[in-house]
């Protein structure tokens, strides 16, 4: 295939990616029905279907988002140590890169290994269906991603992402409103995980519940390992 013919295929894969994503946030059971129908109609046609680089991206930015909750989350209930005399904005950058590349691992792992405990339930899901689900669950944590931060930076600065007390009332009132809002996209983008793996594995919802636990345990497991990772480089530095 020609160098133009495979850009078009891209762009076209592109399009029909983003219209099945839309139709998803407006309609989760008709946007997963859809997007079932279609892969089965690859999948009798053997037509080549490519979800591109799109579905990646919406982890990765979805992961991101989840790293910006915990940031704000922990400092406001006070669970983790964050001064804001260190606080850097380098920093927040590599701490959302770190929750980015966390949600890939845990994207492609889920997917590879996710067929067979679904298929142990009574359904049935290639590793393209569980791709595809999890890029549409993460929409809307890329949507808290690109509203969220700019405001919590304009708002509030760094007492957003860090313990330290905020006082301002106007920033506190924001922070807590984020902190709302991103909890809240958290359970809309829940709610569509549980649902695409009902409608795309063609499981029972406590079954397919079962089944989004174990995607989140195998985000949780890739997260511990990055941390294990990075105090075992600790102890072995100088």
């Amino acid at each position: 295939m020609s160098r133009s013919a495979l850009a078009h295929e891209r762009s076209r894969s592109s399009a029909r990616l983003g219209l099945t994503l839309r139709s998803i946030l407006t309609g989760p059971r008709e946007g997963f029905e859809a997007a079932t129908h279609a892969l089965e109609r690859r999948d009798r046609t053997r037509e080549h279907v490519s979800l591109g680089m799109s579905v990646h991206a919406l982890a990765a930015l979805g992961g991101a988002a989840l790293m910006l909750l915990w940031l704000k989350v922990g400092g406001m209930a006070d669970v983790r140590s964050s001064p804001s005399g260190r606080f850097s904005w380098m920093l927040l950058v590599v701490a959302l890169a770190v929750g980015a590349g966390i949600a890939l691992a845990a994207q492609m792992l889920w997917s590879l290994v996710s067929a067979r405990v679904i298929r142990s339930l009574g359904g049935g899901a290639g590793s393209v269906d569980l791709r595809l689900v999890w890029s549409a669950a993460a929409l809307p944590q890329s949507l808290a991603l690109a509203l969220l931060l700019p405001l919590d930076v304009l708002l509030v600065g760094p007492s957003a992402f860090t313990a330290r007390p905020v006082l301002d009332s106007v920033s506190r009132t924001w922070a807590a409103i984020s902190v709302a809002l991103g909890l809240a996209l958290a359970l809309w983008s829940l709610y569509l995980f549980v649902r695409g793996v009902e409608i795309m594995a063609g499981l029972r919802l406590l079954r397919a519940t079962a089944a989004t636990a174990f995607a989140g345990a195998t985000f949780a497991l890739c997260a511990l390992a990055f941390a294990a990772a990075l105090r075992l480089v600790a102890e072995l530095g100088p």
